[in-house]
């Protein structure tokens, strides 16, 4: 007792040190699981110390089931969802006029002519309509934490029916790139920082994308006001794995898109399909592996409208033969080798527009 009266700041200390190793065990696979984190490294209350930073607080721990509940109980009061692709229709369009039969002395009716098309509306590129969900993501998906694959590859297999042209370094002089620890790398590793500017740090969230202050920098919104930027390059979703539904980052993200669009409406946004992990990392996670980066890549890929915005995939460029980020070009499996971020610099040269 006397100790505990004389040394009251250290138990202070100490009581919170321990509250904080317990909080980051029971929530690192849940509302920290966008935490990066290396166990090596690393104490495990470290993973709590930074979700602080993104205000991300141990209370929460206790409202996340709660939060799963709730989710899963808004999924069963939905509609069924329909069975195909649902593509939006133009509001504006309205039906042609079904031709009048032109009066003849004769009974045999005279047949309908095709309608004329200008062939300068032909030549006219037309933006994809957005998909709608194949369906929702399931109470077992949700309790799991996987992503749901609710879009299919639709998206994707459109998005890539674009022909791009190839580009010199001189086309990102004019471009804003948005992103993570993974863009991080691709600013330090290449000379593209000489010619682009670089909005991206470390556990950067696309919940947390718009409203986020750079050091020196300001936000994005702000820097879309400053600066007239021609191409805007984006990859989010990393660290977004095993925080909430496929919906939920699907909004999120399409809000952002949006946003940007308004902000910037003669831009060309690329949406960047999310980087795989490698293999050995897909296999032996539950939240981080491949089947839902790829579950959240079909879902962004439905925003392309290969007009103003296109959706590339460099794992094309650095995947091995299963698509999984190939051995040899990552240190922790998630992050590409300083020097191997010139494949995707190269990659992204390839992907131009007329």
């Amino acid at each position: 007792m006397k100790f505990i009266r004389t040394a009251p700041l250290f138990l202070l200390l100490l009581s919170t040190g321990i509250l904080f190793t317990v909080a980051g065990i029971a929530g690192k696979n849940s509302i920290y699981a966008g935490q990066e984190y290396n166990p090596v490294k690393e104490p495990i209350v470290s993973v709590v110390l930074k979700g602080l930073e993104d205000e991300i607080y141990p209370w929460q721990l206790f409202d996340k089931a709660k939060q799963d509940e709730q989710m899963i109980t808004e999924n069963n009061t939905e509609n069924e969802p329909e069975g195909d692709i649902i593509i939006a229709k133009d509001p504006g369009a309205t039906p042609a006029p079904e031709p009048t039969p032109t009066p003849t002395p004769t009974p045999t009716p005279i047949a309908a002519t095709e309608p004329t098309i200008d062939p300068q509306v032909l030549a006219t590129p037309t933006p994809f309509p957005r998909l709608e969900p194949l369906r929702e993501s399931t109470p077992e998906e949700i309790r799991n934490h996987i992503s749901a694959d609710i879009y299919g590859d639709a998206g994707v297999v459109r998005a890539k029916a674009y022909e791009f042209v190839p580009v010199d370094i001189t086309w990102f002089d004019d471009a804003l790139f948005i992103g993570d620890s993974r863009t991080v790398g691709l600013r330090d590793y290449t000379d593209l920082s000489d010619h682009a500017d670089f909005y991206c740090e470390t556990s950067l969230t696309v919940f947390k994308a718009l409203d986020k202050e750079f050091k020196g920098m300001g936000t994005i919104p702000e820097a879309l006001a400053k600066k007239e930027y021609k191409k805007i390059y984006i990859m989010l979703g990393i660290n977004e794995l095993g925080t909430g539904t496929t919906e939920m980052y699907m909004e999120k993200y399409t809000e952002v898109i949006d946003t940007i669009h308004e902000l910037e409406p003669e831009a060309m946004i690329f949406i960047q399909a999310n980087m795989n992990v490698s293999a050995q990392k897909s296999s032996e996670d539950k939240i981080f592996n491949n089947n839902n980066i790829g579950a959240r890549n079909n879902a962004i890929a439905t925003l392309a409208d290969n007009f103003r915005i296109f959706y590339i995939d460099v794992n094309e460029a650095v995947g091995d033969e299963q698509g999984a980020l190939s051995g040899e070009y990552t240190y922790d499996q998630i992050h590409l080798l300083g020097r191997y971020n010139e494949l995707w610099k190269e990659f992204l040269m390839t992907k131009g527009v007329a």
